[in-house]
């Protein structure tokens, strides 16, 4: 019994971490109020708070389905798919802002670390493929910070040689 509720307790701190993608969508919408321009601002951030709010739906879905041990194989392209749509829009609007001065830029650092911490967390549950989901430079930071991710990742690669 406390064997399951401490990973019951486990399973929730990592579903936190999908739902922290929430608070993360309104970070973005207060650099609205902080902007000279609001609207301009708004008009800037808001698809990528859509979508990181989309994201956090799909993320925070399928988390539970795989806490319930419902099909890996369906859940494993969702997550796939929602992440690599993510990491696309994300990169799209660093991209479209990189010579403004612009406070959600400091947002979408931490959007990408958090995203980080729930690809970690779902790598426990199913083997992501990191190069359909990322750039190259974002699979490479994503090792470094995570150490135990990239001997995960060297496992695997051994294992399907």
């Amino acid at each position: 019994m406390a064997v399951a509720m401490k990973k019951l307790t486990e399973w929730e701190e990592k579903y936190y971490d999908v739902t922290e993608l929430y608070v993360l969508a309104d970070d973005l919408l207060k650099t609205v109020e902080q902007a000279e321009d609001a609207q301009g601002q708004l008009d800037l951030v808001e698809p990528l708070i859509e979508l990181v709010g989309e994201s956090a739906d799909v993320l925070s879905e399928a988390y539970i389905s795989l806490c319930e041990g419902k099909n890996k194989t369906q859940a494993k392209s969702r997550i796939e798919g929602v992440l690599r749509k993510a990491y696309a829009g994300l990169n799209a609007f660093s991209a479209r802002v990189r010579d403004q001065k612009n406070a959600a830029l400091a947002v979408v650092k931490k959007i990408k670390r958090q995203l980080e911490q729930v690809i970690v967390n779902f790598m426990e549950f199913t083997v992501l493929s990191l190069d359909r989901i990322m750039q190259k430079q974002d699979v490479e930071e994503i090792k470094q910070r995570h150490a135990h991710l990239s001997a995960m990742l060297h496992g695997q690669s051994l294992q399907g040689a």
